[in-house]
């Protein structure tokens, strides 16, 4: 069996009706719930539904615990973790652009996951917006991501060195409250498809960390990083891809928590998709 699951969804291409969206709101718990409710738009609900939906599935199925016997709780950084439940499972979930993603270890460790966009949507002069976002990157990151002539291979160099600085505060449980700009990375690979690249290193304040750092393209406008440690060292990298799921097989073990509420799915479909 594999100890590591890797999986994507492009929730922007599930378009559910109003019974199959009913159905997924009632396999979530009430918080999750009440949280996915506050969203202004649908297209927010669906990515946030399919990272709950992945959670469950991902301990449901590798920790071998009852779906309805699953109980997510937020720690003091507001990342879910099992409540009550003794397991050895790791997990994390990001979206981003269409697509929502879930990097899993069948062991206790620290992870996080995070997937961007290869795009720049900013409005302003991209050398403004490299300007305001200066301190965010170390000189050294700034040299990787300007070498290249051409805007697009800038910001997809950019896109990269934010989602491998998400990546690792997340996966250190601290969010971006660190200073990013003491996280300076050294990649040495191109990123490919369907092709997982472990070559990328840490430093912080110029020395190197025991960290392993899993990057792939989704496809030619998404990447992906996935930030690992285990007590206190690099594990081995099992170098597994990114499995692209359906709605079926999201939803293929999941059970109802609760009633399904109509008035739920009503106030939904009344939201405007996106911006």
């Amino acid at each position: 069996m594999f100890q590591s699951i890797r999986w994507a969804f492009n929730w922007k291409e599930w378009n559910p009706s109003e019974k199959d969206f009913t159905y997924a709101i009632s396999c979530v718990q009430l918080e999750e719930k009440e949280r996915l409710s506050r969203f202004v738009f649908r297209k927010d609900v669906r990515a946030s539904l399919v990272g709950r939906l992945m959670m469950r599935k991902f301990v449901n199925e590798y920790g071998h615990i009852p779906y309805s016997s699953i109980l997510f709780a937020r720690d003091t950084n507001n990342k879910p973790i099992l409540k009550n439940i003794s397991s050895n499972l790791s997990f994390n979930v990001s979206h981003q652009g269409n697509y929502t993603v879930l990097a899993g270890e069948m062991k206790s460790m620290n992870l996080g996951v995070d997937v961007m966009k290869l795009e720049y949507t900013g409005g302003k002069q991209l050398p403004e917006f490299f300007r305001i976002m200066n301190r965010n990157f170390s000189p050294s990151e700034w040299e990787e991501i300007k070498i290249f002539l051409n805007e697009f291979d800038q910001i997809s160099m950019f896109c990269r060195h934010w989602a491998l600085k998400e990546s690792y505060v997340k996966a250190i449980g601290r969010g971006i409250t660190i200073d990013l700009e003491s996280l300076s990375f050294k990649t040495s690979s191109k990123l490919v498809e369907n092709s997982i690249t472990t070559d990328t290193a840490l430093y912080i304040n110029n020395v190197k960390q025991n960290w392993l750092f899993e990057e792939t393209l989704l496809n030619s406008q998404y990447c992906v990083a996935v930030a690992l440690q285990e007590n206190g060292i690099a594990p081995n990298s099992q170098k597994r891809t990114f499995e692209i799921i359906d709605s079926t097989t999201l939803l293929a073990n999941a059970t109802p928590l609760f009633p399904q509420d109509p008035e739920f799915t009503r106030k939904y479909f009344k939201k405007v998709e996106h911006p």
